[in-house]
């Protein structure tokens, strides 16, 4: 599951990637796509019958893609796509898990400084989790992020960005645990909670 997430990831980046050279060339407004990596904590969620989910803290990579509406002379509004993956190892599970973001998002920048803009915005969409103690592979999530863009020229800018992400776990399972006797089945019972997981980022915005 884990690798066909991988793929899944590299195939709707180079969609994306296409659609933008072809909006780019029917419309004169500019397309913004932003490369990141970035580190991400984890919260922790609890289990029926005692068992907490915790994710290390793990490294992640991904991309944006944004185009402007609404421009003016000091704020623009942006709307996009972002895509991210990272690993989801848990403590206490004997397995490698990942999680994959796709989301749409929508964000606000305003120009703060002559080579500055400050930015902050919402995002919707899914979450492919790669994780024993999860029974859905699919889940619904949302986030909001904040951040700064600084102007190297023109068509290139470093993005500093914090982003908060949700998702919704629900379900029940069997997976394999540590416990003080050993490895063993466990019953994973998660009644609609939500796993958050907090990140900073940076990235390279271009600009065509």
């Amino acid at each position: 599951m884990a690798l066909n997430n991988n793929y899944l990831f590299i195939v709707c980046i180079v969609s994306s990637l296409v659609f933008t050279a072809k909006t780019q060339a029917s419309s004169q407004k500019p397309i913004y796509v932003t490369p990141y990596w970035g580190y991400s904590f984890p919260d922790s969620i609890e289990s029926e019958g005692g068992i907490t989910i915790s994710p290390d803290n793990a490294g992640l990579f991904g991309v944006t893609i944004e185009g402007n509406y609404g421009k003016q002379s000091l704020f623009n509004g942006r709307i996009g796509f972002t895509a991210q993956h990272m690993k989801m190892q848990t403590k206490g599970f004997d397995d490698d898990g990942s999680a994959t973001f796709f989301h749409f998002q929508s964000s606000s920048h305003y120009r703060v400084a002559p080579m500055l803009t400050s930015f902050i915005g919402l995002s919707l969409g899914g979450t492919l989790m790669d994780a024993s103690w999860s029974k859905q592979n699919i889940l619904l999530s949302g986030g909001a992020f904040f951040g700064s863009d600084f102007f190297i020229n023109n068509n290139a800018r470093i993005r500093l960005e914090a982003r908060w992400l949700a998702s919704r776990v629900d379900g029940s399972t069997t997976a394999n645990c540590q416990q003080a006797t050993g490895t063993q089945a466990c019953d994973v019972n998660i009644d609609s909670d939500w796993l958050s997981v907090y990140q900073t980022n940076l990235g390279v915005s271009f600009v065509f």
